[in-house]
Order: structure tokens, then sequence, then C-alpha cells
């Protein structure tokens, strides 16, 4: 399905701060976003991504009342939700309409009552029953009702006498409806004690449509008297993303409150999100928490649904979770292994007195998260097991494939292209002109802020404190860097936040959590060195007349993050406090940067595959193809989908930095493996056996191939038995070295395929794969 504008919308956030514990016993914390429901209403929530419609007029004897309605991509949830739909869970009809108004702040006496159309629904006789003491009145003073008698009962005096009297004495007068006026001519406030009134009071207020209650669709969820909340506290971390290419998964904690929230995904296109707990006592902690999987729901259904409206949408609905109660369901939507994000939505159902439909009005647009971000999962269930869900038959990219962008948030790391430029192609954060960017990142971190994602540096103010430079975070981004200001005008209330940046506020650790969070900055600045190193790759070095590259390179441009991208190259200007030149700032950056045992290759060495030409040249002529020659350019190694690409992650409690080393490549049992390019065998593990997890180091059985020049390749999870070769045997390019399997860590036949140089791993795509 097609973006729509209504994509864009966004809702407002708290903070959730969850202790724990680092590696010395020192108590810590991580903080999560979730939506803050004391600022949150139906009218507010981001609008449907999907049109669709409800013929229920079989089920109308079985429910009492018609459920049939339709919605429109763009709509709100309470354009199209009635009040009957989220009884059982928020219990609206216990609310009394003077609450109601009060809280949305609106003056009965300027609304007119036709804005209220549960009001014209109601007969004489039902409105006595509604709303308190309403009886009691005299005709007189009830002006919508003296209104209706005098067209409709001309001839009977009744406008001295209460309603009660008037009732009773002419039984027939009871059921004229006030729907039969004009309703427009009187307010709210023309008939007494409305504001008293339950709306559970008044007839049909079941199918009444949240809007048409005036003020409810402004009234914060938390606010219904059963309010919308958290239910449990649980709070993971997001370990790896994966798409529809993955089969059988059993680790699930996603379902429906009829199977239960562990089905498996037994079958094919089982996208899923991979999870963790927060690591609290460092990298090498496991617990039970580790490996858990959140299946997608866009590519898997399960049963859902109860009572007499379980057999509505065929009984199924999207596999979920329900961590914020009943009124609606979370659902990962697309897991997208190339960018690391994944989009998630909410679904909502129907209900009456005799049963729900299951969750399928949707998608809402939710959370947009990226590797690494804690998620809210909320009580996490003891696992049953045994139920397995069911293939939706979604494609990527296809119409059951909305693109989804909810709430931007600290998940929210997809980091806006500046105003002006066009999207950037997407970047290797190992390595990018020959420099490895987070080993970059951390020689400029350590010299801003010792690493610290709280730190907020002193602000300089020009224009009599009306135009101030604020520095942020770990990185000491300046509020006016471009991609910081992107990244930060994206969040609810950034816009405001920038400006009062511009006015010389220092703002508090938490604002710098909820506006700029530590993921954001992560992905902020490996695009932005990825952009510096690419272009000052492109321009002259003024000392060696040659072009930036290698030392230089990463002195220029962390001379740039440090004065900005026109700077002077090796000036003298220093910072505020007269600590550092552009000069010394770019060496202590290349000493951290060296002192991080990096290795520096030389321009381009990792970013770009060597040319046949120059592969030849640096081999002897007499190795003929098929002995080991490499020709320098790569085939894919195995025939199947890629479900897993190359990507730096940071663990967010920890800080240890964790790659995802190089791509993983489905397909079935036994397929074949080949290597890539010609070589001689480096390393063979062949003894491993499938389930075994930890054999190879975790990678099973593997082979390692040298081609040349410092370049090698791994292929890993090889089955049990495929391996044939030993050490210093020779390949050719397509050879067939192994079957595709499962040895090591991966529950399915899969193939682990990492390129590396000088034994640094690299990204495949820069060798064509």
């Amino acid at each position: 399905m097609a973006r729509t504008p209504a994509d864009t919308t966004e809702m407002p956030t708290k903070i959730l701060e969850i202790p724990g514990m680092d590696r010395q016993g020192n108590p810590t914390s991580v903080n999560a976003l979730l939506p803050d429901w004391t600022q949150i209403s139906f009218s507010q929530m981001p609008p449907i991504s999907q049109s669709g419609s409800l013929s229920a007029g079989e089920y109308k004897q079985a429910v009492g009342y018609d459920l049939s309605r339709s919605w429109t991509a763009g709509q709100t949830p309470d354009q199209y939700i009635m009040l009957g739909d989220i009884s059982q869970a928020l219990q609206p009809e216990l609310l009394s309409f003077g609450f109601v108004t009060q809280q949305a702040g609106l003056n009965l006496d300027s609304v007119a009552l036709s804005a209220f159309t549960l009001v014209a629904k109601q007969s004489l006789n039902q409105l006595v029953q509604a709303i308190p003491i309403l009886g009691q009145f005299k005709v007189a003073e009830i002006a919508p009702v003296a209104g209706l008698l005098a067209t409709k009962a001309a001839g009977i005096d009744v406008a001295n006498r209460t309603l009660d009297l008037v009732l009773s004495s002419n039984p027939q007068l009871g059921q004229l409806k006030l729907g039969e006026i004009d309703l427009s001519q009187y307010s709210m406030s023309s008939i007494p004690n409305l504001s008293s009134a339950q709306l559970g009071a008044f007839s049909d207020w079941q199918t009444t449509l949240i809007k048409d209650v005036p003020g409810l669709n402004a009234l914060p969820l938390s606010s219904f008297p059963n309010p919308i909340a958290e239910f449990g506290n649980l709070v993971m971390r997001i370990d790896a993303i994966y798409g529809p290419a993955e089969r059988r998964r059993t680790k699930t904690i996603s379902g429906s409150d009829v199977q239960g929230f562990s089905v498996n995904c037994q079958e094919n296109n089982c996208a899923y999100i991979e999870l963790d707990d927060l690591e609290n006592s460092g990298r090498n902690a496991r617990g039970s928490l580790e490996g858990k999987q959140w299946i997608s729901g866009k590519y898997q259904e399960v049963e859902g649904g109860s009572g007499c409206l379980k057999v509505v949408n065929g009984g199924k609905e999207p596999t979920g979770r329900l961590p914020f109660g009943s009124a609606f369901k979370v659902v990962v939507m697309e897991p997208d292994e190339r960018t690391d994000t994944v989009d998630t939505a909410l679904f909502f159902r129907f209900c009456s007195p005799c049963g729900c439909s299951p969750y399928f009005i949707g998608p809402v647009p939710f959370f947009t998260y990226r590797v690494n971000s804690p998620i809210f999962v909320g009580a996490l269930e003891s696992s049953s097991g045994g139920s397995s869900s069911v293939s939706t038959g979604a494609v990527r990219g296809g119409v059951s494939s909305p693109i989804t962008k909810g709430v931007t948030t600290a998940a929210n790391i997809n980091v806006p292209c500046p105003p002006g430029s066009t999207a950037p192609a997407p970047v290797s954060v190992g390595n990018v002109r020959g420099v490895n960017v987070p080993a970059l990142a951390e020689g400029i971190a350590g010299i801003e802020s010792s690493g610290s994602y709280e730190n907020v540096g002193v602000n300089a103010c020009a224009n009599g404190g009306n135009n101030c430079v604020v520095p942020l975070g770990k990185y000491q981004f300046i509020n006016y860097d471009e991609y910081a200001a992107s990244s930060i005008s994206s969040k609810p209330g950034g816009t405001q936040f920038l400006a009062k940046l511009r006015g010389g506020y220092q703002p508090t650790q938490a604002e710098l959590f909820q506006f700029f969070p530590p993921a954001d900055r992560e992905a902020v600045f490996a695009q932005s060195l990825a952009s510096k190193l690419n272009a000052t790759s492109q321009e002259k070095d003024p000392t060696t007349r040659s072009f930036f590259s290698g030392d230089r390179l990463i002195e220029r441009v962390a001379q740039k993050h440090f004065g900005g991208d026109y700077s002077k190259v090796d000036g003298s200007s220093t910072d505020t406090f007269g600590r550092l030149t552009l000069s010394s700032y770019g060496q202590d950056v290349l000493r951290r940067y060296r002192e991080g045992g990096r290795t520096i290759a030389e321009s381009n060495a990792a970013a770009c595959v060597p040319t046949s030409s120059a592969a030849q040249s640096s081999n002897s002529a007499s190795v003929a193809p098929g002995d080991g020659q490499s020709t320098g350019q790569y085939i894919k190694p195995a025939n199947g989908p890629v479900t897993s690409r190359f990507g730096m992650r940071t663990r967010p409690v920890s800080g240890v930095r964790k790659i995802y080393s190089g791509i993983a490549i489905a397909g079935s049992m036994g397929s074949p493996v080949k290597a890539v390019g010609g070589g001689v065998v480096k390393t063979v593990v062949s003894n491993c056996k499938e389930g075994l997890q930890n054999c190879g180091g975790g990678y099973g059985n593997w082979i390692e191939i040298e081609h040349g020049n410092g370049r090698t390749t791994r292929y890993a999870h090889l089955r049990e038995g495929s391996v044939k070769l030993k050490v210093g045997d020779r390949v050719s390019q397509g050879q067939v070295i192994g079957g595709l399997g499962s040895t090591g860590t991966t529950a399915d036949p899969r193939l682990h395929f990492e390129t590396r140089i000088n034994g640094t791993a690299v990204n495949p795509s820069q060798e064509g794969i």
C-alpha cells in the first residue's frame, strides 16, 4: 500500500527508566520510550493505513444491533470505533457526559445539542430514564422537549407541568424522539442535568462512534474508567532483525489471547525480531530471555476472536502481543534486515455483549525501531508451545505491505536527510574509504565526552544570546549540525526544542534522551562520518598535494567534526576552552584511532574491489584458472535470499560494540556452497554436528579461503559431513566446497558468509555480493 500523508502523524511519549547493574556491580539504568497515554486520545492516534469494511447484518440478531461500518485510510480510530467495541477494554459507558466535556474544556452553553448524536436517538421515555431527575423538571424548563411537544403535541397543555406528569397522562408522547426536531438551535446546557448522565444510560450507546460524543475523542486514554496502561514491566532489546525468508521459529513470544503468546512459526515467511534482555551484566551474560522471537503479523496470522463474533475475518488476526491491554494489539509489521529497522502497528477489533471479533482493523502505524533499541514487551507469559501460526501470503513491497511510519521516538533512528538533500545511498558502517568508522567514532567520542551519552557541553552564543550553539551527547553534536537538527526536529516537539537550544537553553539529560537519544546519535554520527569521509577523499591535501587518504583522511575528517566542513586544514583555531586546535584535535583523534587497535587500509582498499587487471598484475601469470587463481571479482556463494546483512550494533547498557560481520543466505539443507573466488584453503572445521551451537566457535563447520592481497572469505554453518577440503587445498571460483547446513548457532539451514581484508571483516556488498 502506498504511503499516505497520515503516515507522518506522531504521538507524545514518556521515558521509562529500567534499573540495572554494570559489570562492576554498580547500579545503572536504561531508558526506553513509551507512549504517554496521559497525552494521547483516540483522535490523536495515527490514522489507519488501509481502507476496509464490515458487513455484519448476519450478526444483528445475536448482537442486538448492527455492527456494520466502513473505514477509510487516513481516518483516526475515533472515526470508526464505536463505544461498544471498547466497552470490555476501557468501559466508556461508565463515564458521565459532564466529566468528558469538562476534561475536554467544552463550554456546554456554546456547543449545539445536535453535536451529541446519541441524544437525538432517545425517545422521551428513554431520556427520562437516562438523565437523573429530568422528569421532575417542568417541560418549559427543558427547551428541546418543549420544542418537540409544541410541534408534535399541539393542543396539549404541557408547559407548566413536569415531564413525568406529561408522559404519565399522555403515554403516546413517550415514544417521540428528540431527533424529530432540529437540535442545532439548542445548546448542550438546554437539557438540565445532562452532564450527570452516564453514557451507558442512553439507549443505543454501543453503536455510537467515539467522535460523536462531544469531547470523548479528545479524552486521554489514561482517563477512561479502565485506563490504557502498561501490562507488566518487561523491556527487551532488539538483538537482530530477520526478513520473510526465515522458517521454523519456535522460541516465540507472539500469538493471540486465543492461542497464547508463544505461537510457533513452523513453515515459511517467518519474519521476526530476535530479542534479548538488556544484558546489564555485560556481553557474557545469558539468561532465559536470550533469543526470544516476536514474529511479524504481516506475514503470519493466528486464531483470534470470541463468542458470536469469532468467525469474523475468518477467525484470523495478525500474530502479536497485548502489552497495553485488550483495546488494541501491537504487531510487528516489516522487519527489514537491509536497514536493521522494523515497523510496528496497532490493530483494533469490534466487540459486542456476545463476543469480540479478531484484531483485524489496521494497521495503525505505531513505533519504528532499529537493532539494539529497547522495546516494551509487557508481561511475559509462560510458554505453552504446540500451536502454530499460518502464513498470510503477504509479500515484501506488495499491496499488503503498507509502509508504516509511526511514532518518532528514541526507537526511531531512521535519520531524516537534511532539508534540500536527497536520500544517501546505504553506507557500510564497518569501513568507508578504508577507514574503520566505529573506531573513528570512538576516537572522537573519547575526546569530546569520554564516551558519555549524557554529556551536554557549554553554550556558545552570539547576537545577544539569540543564536546559541550547544554541544550534545557522546559526540558533542552541535544543534546546528544538519544531520542532528533533522533527527531532533523529527521528534514530537523537536522543532520547539531546537528553538529553545538556539536561545541558550541548557537541556536536561532526560530531554537529551527524549529528543536526541543514543541510538539516534549513533546512526546520525555514522551517516555524518560516512558523508565526510566520502567528500574529503575527493579533496586535495595542501600538504601532500594529493587526495586525502589514510592517516591524513582521518585527521581531516576529525578536524571537520571539530571546526566545520569549511574549517582551515591543520588550522590553529581553538575550542571555547582553548585546549585544542584544529590541528591537534585531528592528531589526537588519529592517535586514539590507532590505540584502539584498528588497522588503516590504504584509501579504497576496504571499500573497493580490486580490478581484474590489478589482481592479475600482483599474481603470477603461471597460475592457471582453476588452480586457485582469484579473478578479483566475487560471485554469490549460494543460491537463496539474503536474510541478514553486515552492520555494527551497540549494546545499549554495556556499550559493547557487536558487529554482524557478514551476510546470511537462507536455503535448503545440503544445497551447494561455492567458493566466491579462486584461492587456497586457510582454515577448515569439519567435525561439528547439527544442534551443537557452540561448536566451531558458533560458526559450526566452516571454511576460510585466502584469495591474495590480504583478502579472505569465510563460509559457516556448513552441513555435517559436507566438508571434504583440507588446509592447503586450492579451489577454483564456483567450485562446490560444502553443503548449506545448520551447524553452530543457527536453527535453520543458512550460510553465514564473510569477506575480510587483512583480517578485518568488511561489507560483502563492497565485493559485489
